[in-house]
């Protein structure tokens, strides 16, 4: 697709545009609008239902409301529409955009000490609450990336031919189906961000070294499920390409909870959720780097992941289990 005719899109749909610079995206083209029309473009891929766009901006002018919430606010089209159609090569794709907040990705971010791990679990917390209010139709579905239907991977498990990783994968999904997969989903339900990941989180860091969390972004993935979920997810990318994982996750739970307290049960269960999450990471990608071999998007946590998954029995999931219980005491 041509950058170029993307960028005469902008000014003809929302003015002003002077530059477009791509940005990363499993199967959406994303942009970063740099002029007068200043904002992230979104060109959804071919076939993309409707609905999944209009879900996503229901749920950005809700939290548009919630003051101190740092996430993108939808930018309407100079007709105002808040979803515009554009048409190339005989294709029609939904177009949308939303507002540019300050910082850069956590995963460019470094360094990135302990107090913003906790102020990670703070805002994911305050988005929690935020949404508690928020349904839609939309959030009614599941999908690969559902924590609640991690087993949906397990047929893929010996796409990744390693016989070692092979069984350390098989391990974390065999666990999640006898221990975890039944209580996941008798949890209360609510609509939550299901992909925060440590691309999709916006920090600043100031001259002393210190940062701050200042953007929440990529709701593509939402869903109805539970705040564990959102939870696991999130510390699912916290813990690695560090010298201090438990304590990584530790700090952000603290923080979570001095906003949005969980039980015991569940905070039980954020440990072997999170592995699950990676095992659906590390299988997803030996899936798509076949499909998709030139795109690096599909493997970007891929390594990192790994590096954890393959030195898990160093992890005593008892001192695990009590350390992040201590979170419940601490804030």
């Amino acid at each position: 697709m041509d950058q170029e005719y993307f960028l005469r899109e902008v000014v003809s749909r929302w003015g002003e545009g002077s530059q477009l610079t791509r940005l990363p995206g499993e199967y959406d083209r994303n942009f970063k609008v740099s002029g007068r029309a200043t904002g992230i473009l979104k060109i959804m891929h071919h076939g993309c239902d409707r609905a999944l766009v209009e879900t996503q901006v229901a749920m950005l002018n809700h939290l548009a409301q919630v003051d101190n919430l740092p996430t993108p606010r939808v930018i309407p089209s100079l007709e105002a529409n808040e979803i515009e159609c554009v048409e190339t090569e005989g294709t029609k794709r939904l177009a949308w955009m939303i507002s540019l907040l300050p910082g850069q990705t956590l995963a460019s971010a470094a360094p990135n000490g302990l107090s913003l791990m906790r102020d990670i679990g703070v805002s994911l917390a305050q988005l929690h609450v935020a949404l508690k209010d928020f349904t839609h139709p939309g959030l009614d579905r599941t999908f690969k990336w559902d924590l609640k239907a991690a087993d949906w991977f397990e047929p893929f498990v010996p796409q990744i031919h390693d016989p070692a990783r092979i069984a350390t994968v098989s391990r974390v999904f065999a666990d999640y189906k006898s221990s975890h997969q039944l209580f996941l989903k008798s949890l209360p339900q609510q609509a939550i961000h299901n992909d925060l990941n440590d691309h999709n989180i916006l920090v600043i860091i100031d001259g002393g070294g210190t940062s701050r969390v200042t953007g929440l972004i990529d709701f593509g993935d939402i869903l109805y499920g539970p705040i564990l979920a959102d939870v696991a997810i999130a510390g699912a990318y916290l813990v690695l390409n560090c010298d201090n994982p438990i304590e990584r996750l530790a700090r952000f739970l603290d923080g979570y909870q001095s906003v949005h307290p969980l039980t015991e049960a569940e905070i039980d269960a954020v440990w072997p959720l999170i592995l699950t999450r990676l095992a659906v990471s590390v299988t997803n990608a030996a899936v798509m780097k076949q499909e998709r071999p030139d795109d690096p998007y599909v493997v970007v946590t891929e390594g990192p992941a790994w590096q954890l998954l393959d030195r898990l029995d160093a992890f005593d999931e008892t001192v695990i289990r009590l350390r992040m219980r201590k979170t419940r005491h601490s804030s």
